[in-house]
């Protein structure tokens, strides 16, 4: 058990004294106490909802409709690279079977007839 110094004595008794008569806030103090308040407070919503404007699709966006959305696009951009690769590296096995279906060399084949032939209806 310690014992209270005639310091802490006279130190409990002003807190006492302060405690027993309350002053209340000055009236600026109120005022910035309730202002900075009313700052923080959240914003009223309005009744009606704000609407945006839609944001028009970009270049990328409409090219990609044209051909039927995105998945569309890429899958047709695969195609185009396979052939691509396979036109350009020829694999021999291709020359063999193109050759064994045809009947004929396929540098042979005429995959564009001319105008000709189309006029024919042959």
């Amino acid at each position: 058990m310690t014992m209270k110094t005639d310091r802490h004595q006279g130190l409990d008794d002003l807190f006492a004294e302060a405690r027993a008569t309350p002053r209340p806030p000055s009236q600026a103090l109120m005022a910035r106490v309730l202002a900075d308040a009313m700052e923080v407070q959240p914003k009223g919503v309005s009744a009606i909802p704000l609407r945006r404007p839609m944001p028009r699709p970009g270049m990328w966006q409409r090219l990609a409709a044209v051909f039927g959305g995105a998945g569309a696009l890429a899958g047709m951009g695969t195609a185009a690279a396979a052939g691509l690769l396979i036109g350009f590296v020829q694999p021999g096995d291709l020359s063999a079977l193109g050759d064994a279906v045809l009947g004929t060399p396929l540098e042979t084949v005429e995959l564009i007839p001319s105008v000709d032939t189309l006029l024919d209806g042959n």
